[in-house]
Parts: C-alpha cells; structure tokens; sequence
C-alpha cells in the first residue's frame, strides 16, 4: 500500500509527576487531534510522536539501566494513551489499512535555557535514537506530511527553535503545518523519578525475541526499550555495539491462529528494521550511504540472519530467525542483557539458567510494562477495541474476516 511522508507531532515536556490523570490531561487533546486529521486519509502513514525530556538532561551517558525504568515508562504511558485514543475513535493502528497511523515514539535531550542555534549545524556523528539530542533531531528529519504543534506558550516556542535551527541548513523545513488544542497542566515544575541504584556496568550488545507479526504498538514499546538500553558511544572511546533481535521462524508458527494471514520471517524482520531505524538513524545522508546490509543464509548457529549496519552510529541491527525458546542467546556467550514483557518473564529466567549451566554470566533481564487501558476518572474505555491494537491475533482475524465478507 502506499504510504504518505511521515508526520511529526512536537509535544511540550510531559507532566512532573507522571500519573495517567495528568498524562491523559496533558496530551489526550494533541493526540487525539492529530489522530483525527490523519485518520481519513486514502493512505496509512506513520506519526512520529516527539517529546523534549529535561528530566533526561545530563544523563544520556551514565549507565542506561539507572534511566531504564523511568524512560520506558514514559514511552509506554504514550502508547497506551495513543491506543485508548484510537480505540475510542474508531482509528486503525495496522499499517496495510487505508488512514492507518503508525505512530513511533522519540524523546529529546532539550533545554529551554539553551541557544540551540549557536552549536550552528553539528550533529553528533554517534547520534542514535530513541532518545537525541535536539540538534541532531532538528537537522535531519524535517521532509514531513504535517508538522502538528500544540497551541500555547511551550508549543509555540518548542516550534519557533525546532523551525529556525531546521531551516538553518538546506534543503529547508517542509511540511504543513497545524496547530493543535493543547491540555492542561503542561507548565510545572520538573520532579525527577526515582532512578535505579547507581551501577557501571554499560550494555553494548542486547536482546530481544518475538514475533513480531503485524508490528502494533506493544511490540514498539518492547523494539523502542532494547534500543534504548544500548549504551551511547563516543567520540572519545568510541565502540561498536549491537541490538539482537531474535524473529521466530515460520516453522514455529503454522500452528497459530489465522496463520494463512501471518507475515512471512523476510516480511516480519523488514517490519523490525524499519521501525527500528525509524527511532534510531539520525543522518544526513541517503539510506543507501547510511545502512549496510549483510544476510545469512547459513553458517549461523539459529538459522539464517540478516545484519542491517548503522554506519555513522556503530551500531549493528541483527535479526536472527529462531527455532526455538532461547535463540541466540544461550549461543552468544557476550549478549549483556536482555529485554522482555510480562508474558515472557519467565522465559527470561530460563534463558539465565541455560547460560549458567553452560558456565556463562547470565544476562541482566529488563521488563516492559504492559499497556494499560485503564482511563482516569470515570472516562469510559473500549477495552475490546484497545486490546485489538496491540494483539498480532486479533490484527489477522479482522484480515480474516475482511476476506470472508469480501467474498459473499
């Protein structure tokens, strides 16, 4: 299907404190109008949903496990407002549905206080996502459908920097754009979150396993936390790192529901490199000069794999196909750490207790938080509809009932 330029939705900083009573008051209004202007569209196209995080500033080289619990929470808490909005709307979330938004989550490494314009263009040459700093973001994406600002005092400055260091080099700014209603509550005085105990160590190569058919906004926030756990390199001591992700193969899956609407292996890890360079690869140059891509068809202990090289950023995208519970983990003795969800902690454990068994260092296992329908107040939810934007199952059997009515 094709699909539009992406589109950007500039959000002021979140809340302090978080709770989903002030989230929801703060940005239900921005998104929800976003969400409207795009969901009637002829084509899908993808929102990328960006927050400036003071909260963050200072802190992007120190140990990413000290931020872990508190940026995952916050992108979670995002995709789970932008799902009730969704579901209360009546707006698809899967990207082959005509108006669908695909949104995609990046956080800023931004001060109010500074002039952005006097560090003139530099980018950082080890940028990567998801979080960045406000330069490297403001001078490479900026070829968009809409650029959505939110009405009031921080929308409006947030905009007039983003749009002046932007239009700083060329080609120009371009898109259209809109200002949406704010929320309330936005102007408050920042309160840090608890951090986890100071610790060194630095995780340069991760994991991650799943299906990861059909990518909905759980499997986002699972790809989003892996990346966001990789340590930053720089200058200084610059060193390569990799983010692995283990994609069950076909195989594995003929025994699922709806499986004749399944994605094939190639097709899922296209969908995972895609999103992942889309919250991670922050350059100027052109896709080709930017990625280097390797597959594997064999000579690879789980099967084949496919290597996706961000060049300027050091960083190696590997999707492996896995044949069974623990994939390349208990076969890559130097993985350091491991990302799960709920349903899947115990398979974490497991993994730990092969590794052991197998006179390795077992891995640091990091959880996602479960998205959350819960409204505040008494504001009705649409569980069944929320539930059907982050299940892969549910995705396939509205395809499958589409091809059954389709053919009455």
């Amino acid at each position: 299907m094709t699909k539009m330029p992406p589109s950007v939705l500039l959000l002021p900083p979140p809340p302090s404190p978080i709770t989903s009573a002030s989230f929801s008051a703060a940005y239900r209004p921005s998104i929800t109008a976003a969400v409207l202007a795009l969901k009637d569209l002829e084509v899908s196209t993808q929102l990328f949903i960006v927050i400036p995080t003071p909260s963050l500033r200072g802190d992007l080289y120190v140990p990413r496990s000290q931020i872990y619990n508190e940026v995952e929470s916050l992108i979670g808490s995002l995709y789970s407002l932008l799902c009730l909005v969704c579901a209360n709307i009546g707006a698809e979330v899967d990207t082959d549905t005509p108006g669908a938004v695909d949104a995609r989550v990046i956080l800023l490494d931004y001060d109010r206080q500074e002039d952005s314009l006097a560090h003139g263009s530099t980018l950082n040459p080890f940028a990567a996502g998801p979080i960045v700093d406000f330069v490297t973001f403001s001078t490479t994406r900026r070829a968009w459908s809409f650029i959505f600002s939110v009405d009031g005092e921080q929308g409006e400055e947030f905009l007039a920097r983003y749009s002046n260091l932007a239009n700083s080099i060329s080609p120009p700014l371009r898109g259209h754009l809109k200002v949406l209603p704010g929320g309330a509550g936005m102007i408050q005085p920042t309160i840090t979150s608890p951090r986890l105990p100071p610790t060194t160590v630095r995780h340069n190569i991760v994991a991650v396993g799943g299906t990861f058919d059909h990518i909905h906004a759980g499997h986002k926030l699972l790809l989003t936390a892996t990346a966001l756990l990789l340590q930053p390199t720089s200058q200084e001591s610059p060193s390569h790192r990799r983010l692995i992700v283990g994609v069950t193969g076909d195989e594995l899956l003929k025994n699922k529901k709806y499986a004749e609407y399944l994605k094939s292996w190639k097709q899922r890890q296209d969908d995972v490199v895609d999103f992942l360079l889309s919250v991670m690869l922050f350059t100027r140059s052109d896709s080709h000069q930017a990625i280097e891509i390797t597959a594997y068809d064999e000579d690879k202990p789980n099967g084949r794999a496919i290597h996706t090289k961000l060049i300027s950023s050091l960083i190696t995208i590997e999707c492996v196909e896995i044949q069974d519970p623990f994939g390349p983990t208990i076969t890559d003795a130097s993985i350091t750490a491991l990302v799960v969800s709920g349903e899947t902690r115990s398979g974490g454990q497991a993994v730990n207790d092969k590794r052991v068994d197998k006179g390795w260092n077992p891995l640091e296992v990091f959880e996602v938080d479960v998205l959350d329908a819960s409204e505040p107040g008494d504001v009705p939810t649409n569980t069944a509809d929320f539930a059907s934007k982050i299940s892969s199952t549910a995705i396939r059997k509205r395809k499958a009932e589409k091809a059954r009515t389709s053919s009455l």
